[in-house]
């Protein structure tokens, strides 16, 4: 890797202090990041120069390339040394769909798609039967939410999606007591029959725990190098795409964390005390 990335010449910038980043590693996956397509290429060749005399070879019916500017052009293909490499707008990784936008609706809408399907499969034998409504409470906790709420603490939500994701959240738990549309019983008679949190409120917990494994990670790492560029803002001589900025992760913390009056930099340096950000996140959730 440090031959490609050094021969290869890849990496792209982020952040007024402008922090390099040349490539993204997990297990035998590996992520090149450039800022022009030509530069992806010449690494992809450098890569599989490099990985033959190690008796390797990319399997390049599973390499694709992602535009990660936007989604505007349509697909195409690349040809990396008369081998045609996909050029993708979206792809399942680790279980969760990565989309060329960076946007996290069509993973919520993905998402929201397999609690339906576990939702009608336990029908007859769970939400119709005569076990009591603490079970199946307690089943819809441990075995559905966490269908939907894999990878929750990434997505960038904004309100119209908060929405969205309380109404699936009232659907099942309608199901559940077997309130029809027609029975007129509000969402709030039903959030105090069973007890449960809004869904939003619960992501929303997760993302700001997440944020403050963030800000204590070492600074040498990646991610830890990611967040404080991404918090002291874009280089100066950046401009922003003409039309709405698009909700990005950092600006969905930033707006958990407005009704408590507090910015990133305020909020990393507080989640450095583990239990005070605890302590946080559970006012911040209640809010």
């Amino acid at each position: 890797m440090e031959h490609t990335t050094y021969r290869g010449m890849v990496g792209t910038t982020i952040g007024k202090d402008k922090e390099s980043f040349s490539d993204l590693d997990f297990a035998d996956d590996i992520a090149l990041l450039a800022e022009m397509l030509s530069v992806l290429v010449l690494a992809l060749e450098v890569m599989d120069t490099e990985a033959q005399p190690l008796g390797m070879s990319i399997n390049w019916t599973k390499t694709k390339i992602q535009d990660l500017g936007g989604c505007d052009a349509p697909c195409q293909r690349g040809s990396v040394q008369g081998n045609e490499v996909e050029v993708i707008e979206s792809f399942v990784y680790l279980g969760s769909l990565i989309h060329c936008s960076g946007g996290s609706e069509l993973e919520i809408k993905r998402r929201a798609t397999f609690v339906h399907e576990a939702m009608f499969a336990l029908d007859q034998n769970i939400w119709s039967s005569s076990i009591s409504l603490e079970t199946k409470l307690r089943l819809y906790n441990a075995c559905i939410l966490p269908i939907f709420l894999y990878g929750s603490e990434l997505w960038s939500v904004t309100s119209s999606l908060s929405k969205k994701i309380d109404a699936l959240d009232n659907w099942c738990l309608r199901r559940i007591l077997h309130i029809h549309w027609m029975d007129f019983v509000s969402n709030e008679e039903v959030r105090s029959r069973t007890g449960q949190p809004f869904l939003s409120d619960t992501i929303r917990g997760r993302r700001l725990s997440f944020f403050g494994h963030l800000s204590r990670a070492d600074p040498s790492q990646d991610h830890s190098r990611a967040l404080q560029s991404c918090t002291l803002g874009p280089p100066r001589d950046w401009h922003r795409r003409v039309g709405r900025p698009r909700q990005s992760w950092l600006r969905t913390v930033e707006d958990d964390l407005r009704p408590l009056d507090f910015g990133l930099a305020t909020a990393r340096r507080n989640a450095l005390d583990r239990s005070a950000w605890r302590l946080l996140v559970e006012t911040a959730t209640s809010t």
